[in-house]
């Protein structure tokens, strides 16, 4: 056993600057590989920035890296369908907010 505390188990809702494709090749790769028209939405995009607003690139890139997760994210799509199930229960924010909180939370 280490002495090194564990990590903290990453949060599949959310996307780290470290994670998924790390360069425009593997975005495209990537997005190729999930859905034809995101990477043409994607190269429409990409072909309309201005190469002297470096922020506007990253912003694409940040945006795009983003959908991918959400739409190929094994956990994220089972959140989507659950929540689209009609039979699944609904709640307020009444309900949410009045309800005694937990210890721990």
């Amino acid at each position: 056993m280490s002495a090194a505390p564990a990590e903290p188990p990453l949060d599949p809702f959310h996307t780290y600057p470290a994670g998924g494709p790390r360069t425009v090749t593997q975005l495209r790769a990537a997005l190729a590989a999930a859905s034809s028209a995101d990477r043409e939405a994607f190269e429409a995009a990409l072909g309309e920035l201005d190469l002297d607003d470096p922020e506007a690139y990253a912003t694409l890139v940040r945006t795009w890296r983003h959908r991918l997760v959400m739409r190929t994210n094994p956990t994220i799509l089972a959140a989507v369908a659950a929540s689209a199930d009609p039979a699944a229960p609904r709640w307020t924010s009444a309900d949410i907010l009045d309800a005694p909180q937990e210890l721990g939370r």
